[in-house]
């Protein structure tokens, strides 16, 4: 292949690859009959899909910066063991050991689709022996912050933002304001409805009036899809009480206010219309997932100290359950839609130990008084 030099940790654009590995991809996206099968890549979703293609591009971006001709060789017989050690040798520079895993299974992932007749099992092996050695560089535990602790901050946003609000307006100074509150009461909204509901981000952020969001005898309830979950598994969740009335007067007030309002022209992201979409951002436009995360950060960072992004709420959920809740830890698993206990435990909960070793000090120091108070009594 000819062209500009590519560097190390660039990934080449699936247009880029060699015929027969663009060849391998539609083959794993092909979608089955009674007489052909299926190609093993036709369930994953959109985002797995845009991850496997980089990962796979990323593999092919190393191979041609260490000169390898791509179309010189049949696509699966560049996987070897040595050029897998070298490979993993390369992400491990400036990489966490959970990042470099997580690229390698990735990779493996996409392999084991594009060429199912071939036995990867050395491969597999390769990844989850690096998966189970990788451990977080930084502790999760020490960002963790009680859930109600979370709730409360959106309250107290609503509280504040709602008060400002409802201040006569009388110039320019406030209606900047009066705006500026606005997005403190839509943020605070959103803050609430995350340490009450822990959806994910995707859920989050694609609610639209009168299709996720519904009004059920009255009530306000949310619908999610088995299509729109990554468990493919529908879920219906109430809105929380305590939210309701902050519901009413964002969607009669604060929205409405923030679609008219004027918004700086970005010349290379055009303005989309925000049509039913329940969270928007100045403008009218519909509030994206970076719009979101600096909101977060700009409400938690002052609050606990650091900034607390979406999905951390999720960890912080599960973790409250657990710490106050321990008898019923499934309790946490059906917050966070999942189906297994074990998912939420391994990836999501933190628990402090020191209230169940500061329990078993007590027992055991209730033992021991105990078997004072008995050899005082046999004594005597």
């Amino acid at each position: 292949m000819t062209g500009t030099a590519i560097r190390p940790h660039a990934a080449l654009p699936v247009a880029a690859w060699p015929a027969a590995d663009q060849a391998a991809w539609q083959a794993a996206h092909r979608q089955g009959d009674f007489l052909v099968k299926a190609g093993h890549a036709t369930t994953w979703r959109a985002a797995s899909q845009r991850s496997a293609a980089g990962a796979y591009g990323r593999w092919l971006g190393w191979l041609q910066s260490r000169d390898v001709a791509l179309s010189n060789e049949a696509p699966s017989d560049r996987f070897t063991e040595e050029r897998t050690r070298a490979y993993v040798a390369f992400l491990q520079h400036g990489r966490s050991p959970v990042t470099v895993a997580s690229y390698l299974g990735l990779l493996c992932m996409t392999v084991v689709a594009l060429f199912p007749d071939r036995d990867w099992a050395w491969l597999r092996g390769t990844q989850a022996r690096l998966a189970r050695r990788a451990k977080p560089v930084r502790d999760k535990r020490s960002r963790l912050v009680p859930v109600g602790g979370l709730e409360q901050l959106g309250l107290d946003l609503l509280e504040r933002s709602g008060s400002e609000l409802d201040k006569p307006r009388t110039g320019e100074a406030d209606r900047r304001r009066v705006l500026a509150a606005a997005r403190d009461y839509r943020d605070g909204l959103m803050i609430a409805l995350l340490a009450s509901r822990a959806p994910r981000l995707k859920n989050l952020l694609g609610i639209e009036i009168g299709v996720q969001l519904r009004d059920t005898a009255g009530l306000a309830t949310l619908h999610f899809a088995a299509s729109e979950m990554k468990d493919k598994k529908a879920r219906t969740m109430s809105w929380p009480r305590n939210l309701l009335a902050g519901l009413e007067r964002y969607l009669t007030v604060v929205r409405p206010m923030l679609i008219a309002a004027t918004a700086p022209i970005d010349p290379k992201r055009p303005a989309r219309p925000a049509g039913a979409m329940l969270w928007v951002a100045q403008g009218g436009t519909p509030l994206t997932a970076g719009g979101l995360q600096k909101a977060l950060r700009r409400h938690t960072a002052p609050r606990f100290g650091h900034a607390i992004n979406a999905h951390l709420f999720r960890d912080c959920a599960a973790t409250t359950y657990a710490n106050e809740r321990p008898a019923h830890i499934r309790g946490a698993s059906a917050l966070l839609g999942h189906s297994r206990a074990s998912t939420t435990a391994r990836n999501y909960i933190a628990v402090d130990t020191r209230p169940a070793v500061a329990q078993h000090q007590e027992v055991m120091l209730a033992l021991q008084r105990a078997a004072r108070r008995r050899r005082r009594t046999e004594k005597e």
